[in-house]
């Protein structure tokens, strides 16, 4: 009569000869005889997961796991199956428990960073401090310095990412995406020459590769070489990356090659993975430049019907018929036709908004007239600037928060800003040119313009190009609060949808404290979440501390979120103004940027700016997601 040590050792030779349902038996036998042996548990639960059956497995392994809590092989595994299988929370919860049963166990850490780096910038510091255990714990892992230089490039930490890419092609010299990532990062540092030659060795490695052949058409856009950089885009769309194909749309559009533009864009649109609602947008574009308005609403009022791929984008083409009704001077229209559109698209958003801005003008008889554009004095232009993506890339906050970059950056440089009709031009009291013609693009600037907006950048500054997306100054610097603040000032003519909100409010009480709670896409995108029930002990300890205090918050789930400050009373939009119908978030940021005491959301850019426009509030709290709790904070740094 055999043994179960000798049972196990048969079962497990069978197991390592691929012979899976062989061993199966045997493992089973052995738990019929003995039903709490870890062994066959693990090996029970790892065939079964070989075989098909993870939940089986990851049950077999758990069991075995409870039995001896510290088994770093079944731990390993069992957190690499609940990974595959779609359940990263609880495989980052297995790795982070591994690296307390065995703080010097490499992959752990590598692992739980890759996890965190999963969650997006809000696991990108935790990401960070594991991948960098890791690589102190083995140095001569490649793919781990790799991992960890793309977290740290995310991160905004470009020098240290292009350490870390350079350690990881020390160690592997083969390793082809970290030369494609290293010369992203390059790109993006401002780098151009060498940017260019990481990628070249990237292709040489994997000729193949879209992606490769992609990011280096990304570098030749950014260096002014639109018609290399069209050859490699048409490149990566031949070996099948269909999002090359509406860079080769973008860069036809930008050399003026209309007809070749809209010939690449509605061929793409039924390949699977084209990014549709993008295609639609510059299609829209091609119509309003070639001024063929009738064109373009026939063509989008039969494609608002058309499936493709299954999927009707009948919201994408009323934005992009509204669009023409804005150029035909009709925003009654274009505000009707999307009054019941919902979407977070960035050029939705400025179509909607500008069309009900423009609306509630004409409702008075009155428009909004812009100044005159820029005209070549003698046969010179001054140097200029515009970004384009003001109206097309991210909502509110997003877009000023950009504005304010860019047009620092001009400023300090004696340039010229032009800029697209966006909803911070028309909403705050700007009175910018708009664009006189095309420029070149700009990409990957946000470094670039921060240095030169600081003055710690050797290079000269750049002029005559369009900033493509730049995002967001790194530090909001106390220096450039003023005149900041200045130039963002809503237009006198929106008063009565803005003022009486805070007006009722101050007749409520002394102390206006307003609060942004943000949910919605922050919930299916995994942003960090503002938990009430921090606000809600911030609040009791406060709250007896203020002068006759009045509650105020401000949410896009108010239903969700407005029980949990029952006690406070508190009052919401609905409460102190009528609804600005398709503008009532410009309401909430009106409260906010006056009251006397502001509560941002985590990671929201559009609280955070209502407290920087925010001239006389003498407290501001944000959460501190990690400790759980709400904390003070300044939104201009020293």
């Amino acid at each position: 009569m055999a043994t179960i040590g000798e049972v196990l050792a048969i079962a497990f030779a069978d197991h390592c000869a691929g012979r899976v349902p062989e061993a199966a038996v045997l493992y089973r036998r052995v738990l019929e005889a003995d039903p709490t042996n870890p062994n066959a548990l693990y090996l029970l639960g790892m065939a079964e997961w070989q075989s098909g059956r993870p939940v089986a497995g990851l049950s077999l392994i758990g069991r075995a796991l409870r039995l001896n809590p510290g088994w770093i092989e079944a731990r390993v595994n069992r957190a690499i199956i609940l990974d595959k299988v779609g359940h990263p929370t609880e495989a980052a919860a297995d790795w982070r428990r591994l690296t307390l049963f065995d703080p010097g166990h490499p992959q752990a850490w590598r692992n739980l960073g890759d996890a965190f780096q999963a969650q997006g910038d809000a696991g990108a510091p935790q990401a960070i401090d594991a991948l960098h255990r890791a690589v102190r714990l083995d140095p001569n892992q490649a793919e781990v310095h790799h991992d960890l230089g793309v977290v740290l490039r995310r991160a905004g930490r470009l020098d240290e990412a292009v350490g870390s890419l350079v350690r990881a092609i020390a160690v592997k010299a083969d390793l082809a995406p970290a030369h494609m990532n290293l010369g992203n990062t390059l790109l993006e540092r401002g780098d151009d020459d060498a940017a260019r030659d990481s990628l070249r060795r990237a292709l040489a490695l994997g000729p193949a590769s879209p992606e490769y052949w992609y990011n280096f058409g990304n570098a030749l856009y950014a260096h002014g070489d639109p018609l290399r950089a069209l050859h490699a885009y048409r490149r990566s769309a031949r070996l099948g990356l269909a999002l090359a194909r509406l860079r080769v749309a973008t860069v036809l559009s930008d050399l003026g090659r209309l007809a070749e533009t809209e010939a690449e864009l509605i061929e793409s649109l039924p390949i699977p993975g084209v990014e549709v609602p993008l295609s639609i947008e510059l299609l829209s574009n091609v119509f309003l430049r070639g001024d063929r308005l009738a064109d373009g609403r026939a063509f989008f009022t039969r494609l608002a019907s058309t499936p493709l791929g299954g999927v009707v984008y009948r919201g994408e083409c009323l934005t992009a018929l509204a669009a023409f009704d804005l150029r035909d001077g009709a925003p009654r229209a274009a505000r009707d036709r999307l009054a019941a559109v919902r979407g977070d698209n960035g050029w939705f958003f400025t179509v909607k908004a500008l069309a009900a801005l423009r609306a509630t003008l004409a409702d008075q008889g009155l428009q909004l007239v812009r100044p005159a554009a820029m005209e070549a004095d003698g046969g010179h232009q001054p140097p200029r600037v515009t970004s384009s993506s003001l109206a097309t890339r991210g909502r509110f906050a997003h877009t000023v928060l950009e504005y304010i970059l860019v047009r620092l950056y001009a400023e300090k440089h004696g340039f010229v800003l032009e800029t697209p009709d966006w909803v911070g031009g028309a909403f705050f009291a700007l009175n910018d040119p708009p664009q006189s013609g095309p420029l070149p693009p700009l990409l990957f600037s946000r470094r670039i313009l921060n240095d030169l907006v600081s003055g710690t950048a050797e290079r000269a500054p750049i002029a005559d190009r369009d900033i493509l997306s730049p995002l967001f100054l790194f530090k909001h610097k106390q220096a450039y609060r003023q005149r900041v603040q200045s130039w963002l000032t809503p237009r006198r003519v929106w008063a009565p949808y803005l003022d009486p909100a805070v007006e009722r409010l101050r007749a409520a009480g002394n102390t206006v404290v307003a609060l942004h709670i943000r949910r919605g896409d922050f919930v299916t995108a995994n942003y960090p979440i503002t938990e009430t029930a921090w606000y809600v002990d911030w609040l009791r300890a406060w709250w007896p501390r203020f002068d006759r205090p009045v509650l105020y918050v401000a949410s896009d789930d108010v239903a969700a979120v407005r029980h949990a400050f029952a006690e406070f009373h508190p009052l919401t939009r609905a409460d102190v103004v009528e609804e600005w119908a398709g503008l009532d978030f410009l309401q909430d940021f009106h409260v906010l940027m006056n009251a006397d005491v502001v509560g941002t959301s985590a990671a929201s850019g559009f609280s955070v700016l209502a407290a920087r426009l925010n001239t006389h509030a003498r407290l501001f709290v944000e959460p501190d997601v990690a400790a759980r709790r709400i904390r003070p904070f300044e939104p201009w740094t020293p």
